[in-house]
């Protein structure tokens, strides 16, 4: 009997060593487990961190552009008033369309060339008195035609041959048009120093 509570004790001994160690095992593969899931889980927390920064500053960096956008399209739809506002001011505007017509008709290089103004220059310029300051730009001959039929701009002229086959575009709003990219560079610059 002695024996068998010896040998009995013996394996319960043996069995609660067992689970002794079973258990410390557990808990360290536990705890392992936990501290990487805490890892994995705070790596996962800063990534979402960082995609939701990153997705404002995307945000907010368009929210500048179409501000900056919208300020650039006043600014040139303000220059664009200013800018047509000198065919209103004759003094200024004369001296202009004398220079757009005769640099026009030289760049046609032709004996004859027809030009074609607005509806308000046909009716409030002296059109004897634009000619002859017209012919004293020229730097050759050329006969002028006046065409009665205005065109839709808000000043210049157009300058053709007298088939309308070649035509030189020297009205307000293509001058502006042309400009109009140079502008909103220089606008952005001033403005933002972009």
């Amino acid at each position: 009997m002695a024996a068998a509570n010896e040998k009995a004790q013996s394996i319960i001994n043996a069995a609660e060593l067992e689970t002794q160690k079973a258990l410390e095992d557990a808990k360290s593969h536990l705890s392992r487990e936990a501290e990487e899931v805490i890892r994995n889980a705070q790596a996962e927390a800063e990534a979402i961190r960082r995609r939701q920064i990153s997705e404002v500053k995307h945000k907010m960096k368009l929210r500048e552009q179409q501000d900056k956008n919208r300020i650039l399209s006043d600014v040139l739809e303000e220059t664009r008033k200013r800018f047509f506002e000198i065919a209103s001011q004759e003094d200024k505007y004369q001296p202009f369309l004398v220079e757009l017509i005769a640099h026009g008709v030289d760049a046609l290089r032709l004996d004859t060339a027809v030009v074609h103004l607005c509806a308000r220059d046909l009716n409030n310029l002296d059109i004897g008195r634009l000619h002859r300051e017209v012919a004293k730009k020229l730097k050759q001959q050329v006969t002028i035609e006046w065409s009665k039929d205005p065109i839709d701009t808000h000043g210049g002229a157009l300058i053709a041959s007298t088939d309308g086959k070649t035509r030189i575009v020297n009205t307000l709003d293509q001058r502006f048009e042309a400009l109009e990219p140079k502008l909103l560079i220089e606008a952005g610059k001033t403005l933002f120093g972009d």
